[in-house]
């Protein structure tokens, strides 16, 4: 601006010369004046021209006579400043969008998720017992502790807590900001009624059995003590269940908690709070829906609604996802990725899941405690292929009940590869021989079937019992097991795939597919089977007490072959009252090579978890998963939205 003001001030220095000198042409008398001459009298002019001006700088109207004073050069001078100049702000906007403006998560979007089954209780209480009613217990309840992305405990509810020296006394200090969806403050008074109402026999909820000898105290308006009859060093592990309000909860009877309107239209204080639900006509919850807790205390998630949409089958919600009515499936059973249409759209997230499927031997079965049969059985089974073919790579092989990404995993134990040869060589030591039965041997078992001899009677039943084929026979008797598992489908092929193999050595197979309605309370309960394949979960400590532990191998224990060690007993017992890591790891590798030595089980894989979602769906970062529900442990970094922000 100072250089316009000079030049103008030049323009009008010369102006006033030129009109001077013309005067003096023209009339006698004048002298020629020079710049010298007048040079005082500008700067009065100037000041008689700045002091009559409203302002001091140029206006348009102005500045568009510019040109008549410039010269030609000048022009051009200003031609070519204003052409830099021009491109000068281009180079510098383009720098900024391209390295200082960035796209970043903003809050918004509607995630919906496609869940098989049907909700029935959003309650801390139950959901334990469903995949579907724990999702959304997780989004809607806060608990004492939660999991981060490699699902190690971190802290939710509590502030802070310590450990007694005898490890029988843990202390707990919550926080004092939570609030429920209703506005009311948490408190330790929820936490104790919600731990007195796990313990209530009149509930029923399948957490009571976790918390046996451990009882509560209330030491403060936001703290309490949780009193442990002996040491139990994975406690904390258990402290992962929601957290009930206290006083509305409190005026339901305990026997009919379960009836509670409040079971499908929860209230908690976790990041989401219930919305609506949606049923068909028949009554059925068709769609449950969850908006944001703008008062959560926590990392508040950015994604503003999730949606569960509820399927009766697989196919149905994979159809769902074709045709962009959800954004995800909860879980993508093995070799269901065939079935995706536009699969380049999404992400199929496989997570590690702490799972470990078996063959459990039931103890109970005469021919099954022959620890070489079982090493028979465990050495005719190629893992590699049950992997590669029947689950599609999705899984890992496991050679114990321990995890190979667990501290306590010793990988010295023995490992039973397929070995063909090996099997055979120790039934031939055993005494086996292989016995051909044809269509001719079964038409005379049928007539002798009811013989009054007892030999050709039993014999004959025997070759019924086996029907045509080659099968190993000893002592008179043939080899037969019945292989029972769960009406899955995945299960369904890996059980024939083992009676395959098997049968292949000689091994009569009979294979009893049971509905998962059924395995319970039919088959596992009763103990009713010779070879279980079934999966269990194992959580992230390696206590192990609940599956092998002999006082488990009854009804109502997890100990599904029924075996019992009096040695591993006080192993998994010493394991589990110390706190001691190098101690525990110490025995649990003696535990682990007692299982192998006498082989109650044929552990076989670990399956990954797989998750799919949009990929429109962004920040999921999760690799290990405790329960089906921890998927959603960094819900708060998914975004779907995004806007511009300039980063100096």
């Amino acid at each position: 601006m100072n250089s316009l003001k000079s030049k103008i001030t030049t323009i009008f220095k010369n102006a006033k010369i030129f009109l001077v000198n013309f005067l003096t042409k023209i009339i006698p008398g004048k002298k020629e004046i020079n710049e010298n001459n007048i040079s005082s009298q500008t700067e009065l002019d100037k000041k008689l021209i700045y002091s009559l001006s409203k302002s001091k700088i140029p206006n348009l109207r102005q500045i568009k006579y510019l040109k008549r004073y410039l010269s030609p050069r000048e022009k051009w001078i200003m031609r070519i400043s204003f052409i830099v100049i021009f491109f000068s702000l281009l180079f510098l906007a383009y720098n900024i969008y391209t390295t200082k403006l960035q796209l970043v998560p903003i809050e918004g979007g509607k995630y919906v998720e496609g869940l098989i089954g049907s909700p029935k209780y959003i309650n801390p209480l139950y959901a334990q017992a469903s995949d579907v009613d724990s999702d959304m217990e997780y989004l809607v309840f806060s608990r004492l502790f939660k999991r981060d992305v490699e699902s190690s405990l971190k802290n939710d509810l509590v502030k802070n807590y310590s450990v007694s020296d005898d490890g029988k006394i843990y202390s707990f200090e919550i926080r004092d900001d939570i609030k429920w969806h209703t506005g009311e403050s948490l408190t330790a008074d929820d936490v104790i009624f919600t731990f007195h109402a796990i313990k209530d026999i009149q509930y029923n909820s399948p957490l009571r059995s976790s918390f046996s000898g451990v009882d509560i105290e209330k030491t403060g308006d936001y703290a309490f003590n949780f009193l442990l009859s002996e040491p139990y060093a994975p406690f904390l592990e258990l402290l992962t269940f929601g957290i009930l309000p206290g006083d509305l909860w409190f005026s339901f009877m305990p026997e009919s908690a379960s009836l509670a309107e409040l079971n499908l239209k929860p209230i908690g204080s976790g990041p989401y709070k219930f919305k609506s639900l949606i049923k068909d006509k028949a009554g059925r919850i068709r769609e449950i829906n969850l908006v944001l807790n703008n008062d959560y205390y926590g990392e508040k998630p950015l994604v503003e609604e999730v949606s569960f949409v509820f399927f009766d089958s697989f196919e149905e919600s994979i159809q769902a996802l074709n045709d962009n009515k959800i954004n995800g499936i909860s879980y993508l059973p093995p070799n269901a990725s065939e079935s995706l249409v536009s699969i380049d759209s999404l992400q199929l997230h496989k997570m590690n899941l702490p799972q470990v499927n078996a063959l459990f031997f039931n103890q109970e079965i005469e021919i099954l405690k022959n620890k070489e049969i079982k090493q028979v059985l465990a050495y005719a089974i190629n893992k590699n292929q049950i992997i590669s073919d029947d689950l599609n790579g999705e899984a890992r092989i496991v050679q114990g009940p321990i995890l190979s990404s667990s501290f306590a995993y010793n990988n010295e134990i023995k490992k039973y590869n397929f070995d063909i040869e090996e099997a055979k060589k120790i039934l031939d030591e055993d005494g086996w021989e292989i016995e051909k039965v044809s269509q001719e041997d079964l038409a005379i078992a049928e007539e002798n079937k009811e013989n009054e001899d007892e030999d050709l009677k039993e014999d004959a039943l025997e070759k019924l019992l086996v029907g045509e084929g080659q099968w190993l026979k000893k002592d008179g008797k043939y080899l037969v097991l019945n292989l029972t598992t769960v009406e899955i489908d995945e299960n369904i092929k890996i059980a024939n795939r083992i009676q395959e193999y098997w049968q292949s050595i000689g091994v009569k197979t009979n294979l009893n597919i049971v509905s998962p309605v059924e395995i319970q309370p039919e088959i596992i309960i009763p103990r009713k089977y010779d070879v279980l394949l079934y999966g269990q979960i194992l959580g992230n400590d390696p206590d192990l007490y609940v599956f092998w532990h002999s006082s488990q191998a009854s009804e109502i224990g997890l100990n599904l072959s029924n075996y019992e060690n009096k040695d591993l007993d006080k192993i998994l017992e010493e394991a589990r009252l110390s706190s001691d890591t190098e101690f525990r790891k110490e025995k649990y590798y003696e535990f682990q090579k007692i299982i192998l030595d006498d082989l109650p089980a044929v552990f076989l894989y670990s399956p990954y978890y797989t998750y799919v979602q949009d990929k429109k769906i962004k920040g999921f970062e999760i690799k290990n998963i405790l329960m089906p529900r921890d998927r959603f442990s960094n819900i708060s970094n998914w975004y779907i939205k995004t806007g511009k922000r300039i980063v100096w």
